[in-house]
């Protein structure tokens, strides 16, 4: 051990800048693998979109003509029906993750989960005495979860039954986003405001850090700051619901019409998809729709760019892993032809080639150690994402022993190729 202090103070400079390349090399490496993850993720979640044809289906039911038709509560009941058989549906999937605020009460200090934060909007109302925050939510229906990558840190997803609202029902399930995680935990119960009507948000689960889904809006709509609520049909036609519950029609109102915001993914062609809920039509009678091209252009743009992003990722990172490995193998080469007349003071003591061939390997190692260490520490910490750490280590392990392999190599071939006699004799 005081052979090796001994090589490695007699060079610091030197041995600075081999630590330092072998941190830089290890830093890319870790960042590489982490965001060939990222985009793995982000490349599944797009390629189950990619093979779709997406429309958009929308009500005409605006202004004057949304009093109207409501006016008649048997419309309630053939709107249902046509949102329900086109749900129903197997020849299409109906994909619904719609932005829609809902009121929170006794919400975090924290501004930045307000619906309207970004544009200084005056968040907070009072409802019976009480204050509420407008807050980030959406509603979205098992197929988003089905369709998306959306991992949860703890808890569960949303059941069946989630997703059909009962008479009488005061309790929703949520799902929140990560940045909630220091204000709430698993089975904490919200009080939330949704569509007039008051409920108990219970919390089931916590999406993963950075979690995404596709959106009329955003092909990757970041879940963070927002909460997750089922999108619900009715158990009972909305006439029946209306005569056993006190519940206020806007409810059931805006829980249809919100359904007609919905996204239908299918592999029919445009005529064939309007064929096909024209006879939705003729069933229900009802006939204030449009189907419309969505973000297909969007996500076949998004799909290839994640694939161009990380061949062009992937080659960049080569092109330094070379130039990086070349600049450690020649500043090694410098460090041990430098270090010649010191090894040469230890032949004279006695030190035999062999010890001085393992000491200078040790100090590589235990150089090389620490610098890979400290590149996966930083890694972690910047990158806040511990779901790939194994991997990691055992890439800073396969660095490390390809390091100690080029020091190997490097120190047998220069001792075998120098004359020791000769050096000694100060030929």
């Amino acid at each position: 051990m005081n052979t090796t202090r001994l090589l490695l103070k007699n060079k610091k400079l030197l041995t600075l800048i081999i630590g330092l390349l072998s941190f830089l090399f290890s830093v890319v490496l870790f960042v590489l693998l982490v965001n060939i993850n990222i985009s793995k993720i982000e490349i599944r979640s797009a390629s189950k979109f990619h093979n779709y044809n997406i429309y958009k289906l929308t009500d005409n039911l605006i202004g004057e003509r949304e009093i109207e038709f409501f006016k008649d509560v048997k419309n309630y009941d053939i709107l249902n029906n046509f949102n329900n058989d086109v749900f129903k549906n197997n020849k299409v999937v109906f994909y619904h993750a719609v932005l829609q605020p809902i009121g929170l009460k006794e919400y975090p200090p924290d501004k930045k989960f307000s619906a309207y934060y970004e544009s200084d909007f005056n968040n907070i109302y009072e409802h019976e005495g009480a204050f509420y925050q407008i807050t980030k939510s959406m509603q979205v229906t098992k197929s988003v979860f089905d369709y998306n990558v959306v991992e949860l840190i703890e808890g569960q997803y949303f059941d069946d039954s989630a997703y059909v609202y009962e008479a009488g029902r005061k309790e929703i399930p949520v799902i929140l986003g990560s940045d909630y995680r220091p204000y709430y935990k698993l089975h904490d119960q919200l009080e939330v405001h949704h569509y007039f009507e008051k409920f108990i948000g219970r919390v089931v689960g916590f999406a993963k850090e950075n979690s995404f889904i596709f959106t009329n809006n955003e092909p990757q709509q970041v879940l963070n700051r927002y909460i997750l609520l089922p999108s619900m049909s009715l158990s009972e036609q909305p006439s029946e619901l209306l005569q056993k519950t006190e519940v206020n029609e806007v409810f059931f109102r805006a829980l249809l019409l919100s359904k007609m915001g919905g996204i239908l993914m299918t592999n029919l062609n445009a005529l064939e998809v309007r064929k096909e809920i024209g006879e939705i039509e003729k069933v229900t009678n009802f006939t204030d729709y449009q189907i419309i091209g969505a973000n297909s252009l969007a996500v076949d743009l998004l799909y290839k760019m994640i694939e161009t992003n990380q061949t062009l990722i992937v080659t960049i990172s080569g092109v330094v892993f070379i130039f990086i490995l070349c600049a450690f193998y020649l500043f090694v080469k410098s460090f041990i032809k430098r270090q010649f007349d010191t090894y040469l003071v230890f032949i004279m003591s006695g030190v035999t080639n062999h010890k001085i061939k393992k000491t200078i390997q040790l100090e590589f190692s235990i150089l090389n150690g620490i610098s890979i260490g400290l590149a996966l520490l930083c890694t972690v910490l910047f990158m806040q994402d511990t779901t790939i750490l194994s991997i990691l280590i055992i890439a800073g392990f396969i660095v490390w022993l390809v390091f100690n392999i080029v020091v190997y190599l490097l120190v047998n071939n220069l001792l075998a190729t120098t004359n020791i006699i000769e050096k000694l004799k100060g030929d």
